[in-house]
């Protein structure tokens, strides 16, 4: 099943992910065979999430709290008026009752995709009755140009 409001709102579809983040720092040293001094290796630092990672989980977390004027404040000018405040809390109550999911409980790392000139993350969702996935679509300037809940795995177009 897939509803869709131009590039923004509700599309559901069968699919699987999984993904595993690592961060932090990594030192290694190189064993002492000879009995004189070990060399060590410059520190390997993994770097901090891009910025639309943050964007995603920023816009997340106000869709939760129902602060939905806030998300729709960062829509471009191309989805606007289709995805003002009224029909932004419309697509998240049908996702989580109508559509099955249940309430939100939490989610998991974002993943990121570069297509174009957009920046696309998911983030998966851990919901009372199925799991799903938050998209959403950036435009070079950091401007939300599409939002979507999904079933869990909907591949990037």
């Amino acid at each position: 099943m897939f509803s869709r409001l131009g590039k923004f709102g509700v599309a559901v579809t069968v699919a699987s992910s999984a993904l595993v983040l690592v961060t932090g720092t990594v030192s290694h040293a190189l064993p002492d065979t000879t009995g004189t001094a070990v060399v060590a290796r410059p520190p390997v630092t993994v770097p901090s999430p891009p910025p639309y990672k943050q964007l995603a989980l920023k816009t997340l977390h106000q869709v939760v709290k129902g602060n939905f004027v806030a998300v729709s404040a960062r829509f471009d000018d191309s989805i606007r008026q289709e995805g003002n405040p009224a029909v932004l809390a419309n697509a998240w109550k049908e996702y989580q009752d109508q559509l099955g999911f249940g309430r939100y409980q939490s989610h998991g790392a974002p993943r990121q995709v570069v297509s174009g000139d957009r920046t696309v993350v998911d983030i998966p969702l851990r919901m009372a009755k199925q799991p799903g996935d938050f998209r959403v679509v950036f435009d070079g300037k950091g401007h939300i140009e599409g939002l979507w809940f999904l079933k869990k795995g909907v591949p990037v177009p």
